[in-house]
């Protein structure tokens, strides 16, 4: 951390009525001071409230830059590779890139679908290549083990570096630096209980709205709409994650649907109207070890996401075009 400026003690002899008068405050420069220490106004104090232990916070504009950002705060060398899930984002991808570095996919859990230590314990001698960081990712809202990857950090002395862009609702801790997005849904915000990696980033400072304050009013429709959609689909052959809804929220809504029916069901929802992404953005150039399990989340797992206001006569539409796919 920068260490603080050192300050002398005021000699006795200088009171109140032998001083000079004093400058006016230049609050700009007092703002960029607590940003720089990890101690923004704002935003960024109400961001670090959440936290169950002090946190320093970065808010970003945008989920690539802030993976970049981040790495390179971390320290990590250009033209190494870092680990990431083999169902890793378009803007994951992207700001591993932006880095410097080539990402190397590995596989998933079958239940939680994200890699954990355990896992990745037994692949490492695999790597194609100097490992520079770790990225371990969520899973659309679920989050990892924030506490097991700082103890693999420091049992290995890899950065890491966890993604939990959807599960603003559940993370409380930053034991290392995690990305989570704002409620908003313009930006995201870097935290780490360490302020070294958020103090070295060097980015632009974040224009736009947190949605902090609508937050409480948005967590209830978002689960309103999460429990109508499950009943809904109650008797469809349409799986959802384990508590989505229930014990937490997001608005991204991962569907499990028969195998190898994702991109036929990807492809009508397309025609109907219905925005839809698929689980998995690797290309056939990229480093990979060998996935089976999230080449087969690939092809049976679709992502939707979910507007908070959608009344139940637009989320039985959606239902009905579900339906109506996974039929087909």
């Amino acid at each position: 951390m920068r260490p603080s400026p050192a300050t002398a003690p005021v000699p006795k002899a200088i009171t109140a009525k032998t001083r000079a008068p004093a400058s006016p405050v230049d609050f700009d420069a007092v703002t960029e001071a607590l940003r720089a220490a990890g101690h923004g106004p704002g935003e960024e104090a109400g961001l670090m409230s959440r936290f169950c232990q002090p946190v320093a916070v970065r808010v970003l504009s945008d989920h690539a830059q802030a993976v970049s950002v981040a790495l390179t705060a971390l320290g990590v060398r250009p033209g190494g590779y870092c680990v990431v899930s083999a169902l890793a984002c378009a803007a994951t991808l992207k700001g591993v890139a932006d880095a410097g570095l080539k990402p190397w996919l590995v596989d998933v859990d079958p239940f939680s679908w994200m890699f954990d230590p355990a896992h990745l314990r037994e692949r490492l001698p695999e790597a194609p290549g100097p490992l520079e960081a770790i990225l371990p990712a969520g899973a659309h809202g679920r989050a990892p083990d924030l506490r097991a990857w700082a103890a693999f950090r420091d049992e290995t002395g890899l950065p890491i570096l966890v993604e939990a862009v959807e599960a603003f609702d559940v993370i409380q801790s930053a034991p290392v630096p995690v990305i989570v997005g704002l409620p908003s849904g313009q930006g995201v915000f870097v935290a780490c209980e360490d302020a070294t990696p958020i103090n070295a980033m060097d980015t632009p400072l974040f224009e736009g709205e947190a949605g902090l304050d609508l937050w409480p009013q948005k967590r209830p429709r978002l689960a309103t709409a999460a429990q109508r959609l499950r009943v809904l689909l109650l008797d469809a052959p349409i799986g959802f994650q384990p508590g989505w809804g229930m014990s937490w929220v997001s608005e991204t809504c991962a569907f499990s649907l028969p195998e190898d029916t994702a991109a036929g069901v990807l492809t009508k929802l397309g025609d109907a109207g219905v925005e839809a992404v698929g689980a998995s953005f690797r290309t056939r150039d990229m480093d990979a070890d060998e996935t089976p399990i999230a080449d087969r989340l690939a092809g049976s797992v679709i992502v939707v996401r979910i507007d908070p206001d959608l009344g139940l006569e637009a989320l039985d539409d959606i239902a009905a075009v579900l339906r109506s796919a996974v039929a087909g």
